[in-house]
């Protein structure tokens, strides 16, 4: 983390908002999801977050905002029936909860960021996250993250953004939020959205007590995915996961399958936030152009969408322009035409939509080295009005507008030095030295070096999920880590390819390579991988392992003591077991486990 000095440290604590307080009850909710198979909405009763902000039928929960140095307090009451007897002796109960601040630089004990309590049905816990004064701006999320239950409750759309908002001034010695830069020239804010995408699991039961579709003989899910008239879709066993991509079904956005986003302005940037808070599917989201003789994607049946898709969406991917990744501002903004976001990841773009018109929003899958054929589908439809200039080179028209608001926001003569920095970095490829929270660990910082290997074997009955050979099991800490030190971390994937995510302390990306070690994150490399390009260097919080891929990475246990966990992100993998508790401790206090917080 940048060094914070105590003034600067007290002047953000007495300039820190009042207290947030959020109350949500956790409970079924009925509601409606769009079926482009059908053309018409699936009746759908799902596990829901309800409360302030949510309506019955949202699916998704609110965004919450929230600066450094604030108090935000969130209470759950778990409103869901009581597992019985059977469910709890089979773990096929999906109704204990809790929650997760994905990303926040925040204790994980007590009623902080505590993912290790159970709150049962019937049961209230009230959270209180300490935002620190010094916390990285930028974007992160919420959601349930009770082991054994991930997959029902995110897979229903229990999942929110959260926010930690800032504008604070770069200075020589402290970091500063790329928010003071990202203005118009009359100072207004870029406008901003965010979206979230999910994969609702939901099924519906046939008269056998068996998920409704067609499959084949190796029972597989076969296209497409509809529910019969009447049915009511649900997500009541792991059977829901069966084949994401092949049941045809949709990613949504904000709980919405395929909507129409509005309100963009051709030629002015925006900034987009986008969360990738699914069970597992990746994203790799790029923009076209949609050409205006297009019929209403509302009117095109799915069998019929790829070839829509293939006709009308025209041109070049649109250029964007990546900001930070995983609520941490890059150390420079890097052009690209394909925002890529495995389970658990976030990206912040900015991006210009050229001319009115709409767009089509594509998540491409083609690369993906699968058994059958996977085009890339539609995931929205953005539209942008009015008129903009043609012909207009964006990056250098977006260069011009971030100097603008540099020399603005920096403004006077005691602030020259740090602005002529600012100003100076931006002329040298966009970079973003005075808006990075965290300093680069070096080679002689670390102070010791651990593996993590992930697996996947075939048992007898099904298949075991392995974190360096061991299943997870709730009351055992597999490895204390020293408060104060740097470490580095090595991890592979033996089998399947994993989204690795940490809790608390973010990491540096030190190299990705393949089983020959050679750089995959090099554009010039034979081995290039387009998944890993602009990471290395970087600060994370989840990343993605690839089978036979090597990833190293540093990080420091700053501050923060306690249990927590690492875990694969795909919502079944890590019900499974491929997850591993994990303490933070003071040299000589490695104590008992405990995550009792009531």
């Amino acid at each position: 983390m940048g060094a914070i000095t105590a003034s600067v440290a007290l002047a953000m604590a007495s300039a820190a908002a009042a207290p947030l307080h959020y109350h949500f009850e956790v409970g079924r909710a009925p509601g409606k999801i769009y079926n482009p198979w059908t053309l018409q909405d699936d009746r759908v009763e799902l596990r829901s977050f309800r409360g302030d902000g949510i309506r019955d039928g949202d699916f998704v929960a609110p965004t919450i905002r929230v600066a450094p140095g604030q108090e935000l307090a969130i209470d759950i009451a778990n409103r869901l029936e009581p597992c019985t007897a059977e469910q709890r002796a089979t773990q096929t109960c999906f109704n204990d909860t809790n929650l997760h601040t994905h990303g926040l630089w925040i204790s994980p004990s007590g009623h902080s960021d505590n993912v290790l309590v159970s709150i049962a049905p019937g049961e209230d816990f009230q959270y209180r996250y300490e935002i620190p004064v010094d916390h990285p701006a930028g974007t992160y999320w919420y959601h349930p993250h009770r082991h054994g239950a991930g997959f029902a409750q995110v897979g229903s759309g229990m999942a929110g953004a959260l926010i930690v908002t800032g504008n604070r001034l770069p200075t020589l010695t402290t970091p500063g939020d790329i928010d003071i830069l990202l203005r118009d020239e009359r100072g207004r804010a870029f406008p901003e959205r965010v979206m979230i995408f999910q994969q609702m699991e939901y099924g519906c039961l046939d008269e056998k007590g068996v998920i409704e579709g067609e499959r084949n003989k190796e029972g597989e899910p076969v296209r497409p995915f509809t529910c019969s008239p009447g049915k009511i879709g649900r997500i009541e066993s792991f059977d829901n996961d069966w084949g994401w991509r092949f049941s045809g079904r949709f990613t949504g956005i904000n709980g919405k399958v395929e909507p129409e986003l509005g309100g963009a302005k051709a030629g002015t940037f925006e900034r987009w936030r986008l969360i990738n808070a699914g069970t597992g599917e990746s994203m790799r989201m790029r923009l076209y152009r949609l050409d205006p003789a297009a019929p209403p994607l509302r009117k095109v049946r799915a069998e019929q969408q790829i070839a829509w898709r293939e006709r009308y969406c025209v041109g070049q991917p649109l250029p964007m322009w990546q900001i930070a990744m995983d609520g941490l501002t890059r150390s420079s903004i890097r052009p690209t035409d394909e925002a890529v976001l495995f389970a658990g990841e976030r990206t912040d773009l900015l991006i210009r939509l050229p001319a009115a018109g709409k767009y089509c929003m594509v998540n491409d899958t083609s690369r993906i080295n699968l058994k059958r054929n996977n085009p890339p589908r539609m995931v929205a439809l953005v539209e942008a009005r009015g008129t903009a200039p043609v012909d207009v080179d964006a990056e250098a028209q977006l260069q011009s507008a971030l100097i603008r608001s540099a020399e603005t926001a920096l403004g006077g003569t005691e602030r020259a030095p740090i602005r002529d920095r600012v100003v100076s970095d931006l002329r040298d490829g966009l970079k973003l030295s005075s808006f990075t929270w965290h300093k680069p660990i070096t080679e002689q910082e670390v102070s010791g070096y651990r593996e993590v290997t992930l697996n996947i074997i075939e048992g007898p009955n099904a298949e075991i999920f392995h974190v360096n050979g061991r299943t997870y099991d709730h009351d055992r800490i597999d490895a204390v880590l020293p408060l104060g030190k740097a470490e580095e971390w090595r991890a592979t994937s033996l089998i399947d390819d994993h989204p690795l995510h940490i809790h608390v302390n973010p990491f540096q990306i030190i190299s990705i390579q393949d089983a020959e070690g050679r750089d995959v994150t090099d554009p010039k490399s034979a081995v290039f991988d387009p998944d890993y390009a602009g990471l290395k260097g970087q600060w994370k919080d989840t990343v993605f392992v690839k089978e036979n891929v090597r990833i190293a990475f540093r990080t420091r246990y700053e501050r923060f003591t306690g249990d927590f966990v690492t875990h694969c992100h795909i919502m079944y993998h890590g019900d499974h077991g491929m997850m591993q508790n994990l303490r933070i401790a003071a040299e000589g206090d490695e104590g008992p486990i405990s995550h009792a917080a009531h």
